[in-house]
């Protein structure tokens, strides 16, 4: 009934989560989103096949970003050059855009949120996230009836109520140690809200390129879109909200 595969991956991912979380060390955190920059970023170009996007370029203003606390604006003018030229050299493959949209704005938003609020938000963000992705598993798998969405066949509404509900819950609990309940409470729902959104969103464009998964990196999970399109969109909600 249970993919064991799935739910031992899911546990080490999160365990390596909080070992980075503890040792916060900012060096070492940017290299962890360089790689999933790096990886997620070759995976886009799989899905929009978008042969021509450089992941040297969006890397490139990654190290940008280390220097600089404008990190999601530094994303936005990325976009902007990168279209830009594409206009000026009337490209037709406008696709070739989509991977410094996709996932390279939201990965830029988290390392936003780390830089300006700290490790806490950030590990916050991802633990209502991996609250609501898991509460949505193990809810849809034990009552789940009702398909959710044609883009995202395995998903069950009662998953998706079940994990927004739990990870508005525990979410709210977590973040009463630097805010006030109804706020962590609120915070806590937007977020997995918009998580839920990151993956119908991710399943909407594997669907689209007839794939499976983004990849095959992660055991269970597929590849690092696969893994981290839900933490992705939440972080743009709570980049937003605190």
């Amino acid at each position: 009934m249970f993919d064991i595969k799935r739910i031992v991956a899911g546990l080490v991912m999160f365990g390596a989560v909080i070992i980075i979380a503890l040792i916060d060390d900012k060096i070492l955190s940017f290299v962890c989103f360089a790689a999933l920059l790096f990886f997620a970023f070759n995976e886009a170009k799989n899905l929009f096949k978008a042969e021509q996007a450089s992941v040297v370029l969006a890397l490139l203003f990654f190290l940008i970003a280390f220097f600089t606390e404008q990190v999601l604006a530094l994303s936005l003018v990325l976009v902007a050059l990168v279209f830009g030229y594409l206009a000026y050299k009337k490209s037709e493959d406008i696709k070739d855009v989509l991977p410094y949209i996709y996932p390279s704005v939201p990965i830029f938003a988290m390392w936003h949120l780390y830089v300006n609020n700290g490790m806490f938000e950030l590990f916050w963000l991802i633990f209502i996230v991996v609250v609501c992705d898991s509460f949505a598993y193990f809810t849809g798998k034990i009552i789940g009836t009702k398909a959710f969405s044609a883009s995202s066949a395995s998903k069950t509404i009662e998953g998706v109520v079940g994990g927004i509900i739990f990870a508005t819950l525990f979410g709210s609990i977590f973040g009463v140690f630097s805010y006030g309940f109804f706020f962590s409470l609120f915070v806590s729902f937007v977020v997995a809200f918009f998580a839920v959104l990151g993956d119908l969103i991710e399943s909407y464009l594997k669907r689209r390129a007839n794939l499976k998964d983004s990849g095959s990196l992660l055991p269970g999970h597929g590849g690092i879109l696969d893994r981290i399109d839900a933490v992705m969109i939440g972080s743009l909600a709570m980049v937003v909200l605190v």
